[in-house]
């Protein structure tokens, strides 16, 4: 009979690593909130805004604002991968609405994650002229690799492609301030002093669509147990996040008006390279290779995202236990990434994506009006039902009016 002093100590399970500091989590969220979509819906927000473009970034940036500050808030409170179910099924009382909200997070990551395989496909194929199969597999195998090697890892080659993506609109803002810097401040200037009802209505129906530019801050949550002290990590770089995706769409919005004109603008097949050359100070070629890397690094991050979900329900008893292994040296969930991956694969090569495209910005709405209503729930369970109890109000408003932003917001999407 063995006694207990000599038996072999048990080794705890390998666990996800905190590689991810600051600045990388800020460029992460950078990568997934500044990503291809405005290189394409910056003409059609000009078509709907016209002069008032910037001004509808701007509307549709303070209208998600009060939902950064809800995941801010509960990303502290629960520092954990599958962030939005858990903090729905605490907010809630839940647990069935908690395992619904996480596997429509990780279906709407992989989703994407296929359809921008899909559509990166011609950008790359201007470079790289293969079948689109071939493509789709070497962008989904590689990804895969890079996402199991480790989150550092992942994280500094999509901080490395979001910095590129970023210098790229610098470069476009500094270029048309350079050149038509009068230009630019009336662009800023006139709209305000044109501010009517008939105005508010343009950046009202503009804003539904800019608000698209924003979406993926979000993703963030779900890498909270690989980021060093999430506490006091997440809200500066949401924060961050937020303010530096604001200025850059609102300045490349009055640039883009101000310089090209809302009528090529609505109508060109790629307004950013219009813009570049109008300005001159950037080649179109260079700006659609930039767009190209920047798309496939969606891929990257929605995966990583993804598989974290996944981990992160099997470490709550949702899913599967196998999900949650991590590999002893790379401290990855392997097995998630590789579901992720498959699943991507096959969405990808078998499967027709253009509703589910669709579906998975709804299914972002639905969430964010879930997250949102959660910390109202916290809220009053913490300070009591009666309003006479509440400390501070604003921090019931804050959360309720992003739920009832964002529960618009899915209405109108729905129309």
């Amino acid at each position: 009979m063995s006694h207990p002093l000599s038996d072999p100590p048990a080794h705890p399970a390998p666990e996800l690593a905190r590689r991810l500091n600051l600045l990388l989590l800020v460029l992460y969220g950078l990568g997934v909130t500044v990503g291809a979509g405005i290189y394409v819906l910056i003409g059609e927000i000009a078509g709907r805004a016209h002069m008032f473009t910037p001004y509808a970034f701007l509307f549709a940036g303070l209208v998600i604002a009060p939902t950064t500050y809800s995941f801010a808030i509960l990303v502290t409170r629960f520092p954990v991968s599958a962030g939005e179910a858990r903090y729905v099924e605490e907010g809630f009382q839940l647990r069935s609405l908690g395992i619904l909200v996480g596997l429509l997070v990780a279906s709407a990551g992989i989703v994407s994650s296929a359809t921008i395989s899909v559509g990166s496909v011609g950008y790359v194929q201007a470079f790289l002229p293969l079948p689109p199969a071939v493509l789709i597999v070497g962008f989904i195998l590689g990804f895969t690799g890079l996402a199991i090697l480790g989150i550092k890892e992942s994280v500094i080659f999509a901080a490395t492609i979001t910095v590129l993506e970023v210098g790229a609109l610098l470069a476009l803002i500094a270029g048309g301030i350079w050149v038509a810097p009068g230009a630019v401040w009336d662009g800023m200037a006139i709209p305000v002093a044109h501010l009517d009802l008939h105005a508010f209505g343009l950046i009202a129906s503009a804003s539904a669509l800019a608000f698209y530019a924003f979406i993926g801050f979000e993703d963030m949550v779900n890498v909270a147990e690989e980021v060093e002290a999430p506490e006091k990590t997440f809200p500066p770089a949401i924060l961050i996040t937020l303010v530096v995706t604001l200025v850059l769409y609102f300045l490349i919005g009055t640039v883009a008006v101000s310089l090209v004109g809302v009528e090529a603008l609505s109508t060109a097949a790629a307004p950013m390279s219009l813009i570049a050359e109008r300005i001159g100070f950037l080649p179109p070629q260079v700006l659609n290779l930039i767009g190209a890397v920047s798309a496939l690094n969606g891929i990257l991050i929605q995966m990583i995202m993804s598989s974290r979900v996944l981990f992160g329900l099997s470490r709550q008893a949702e899913l599967p236990r196998i999900l949650s292994y991590v590999h002893p040296k790379r401290h990855t969930p392997i097995i998630a990434t590789l579901v992720v991956a498959a699943l991507t694969l096959f969405l990808a090569l078998v499967f027709p994506l253009s509703g589910l495209a669709e579906a998975t910005s709804r299914i972002t709405f639905v969430i964010f009006t879930l997250v949102n209503a959660s910390l109202v729930l916290l809220t009053l369970r913490a300070v009591g039902w009666h309003p006479a109890r509440v400390v501070n109000r604003l921090r019931l408003l804050v959360p309720l009016g992003g739920s009832l932003a964002s529960l618009a917001l899915l209405v109108v999407s729905l129309r």
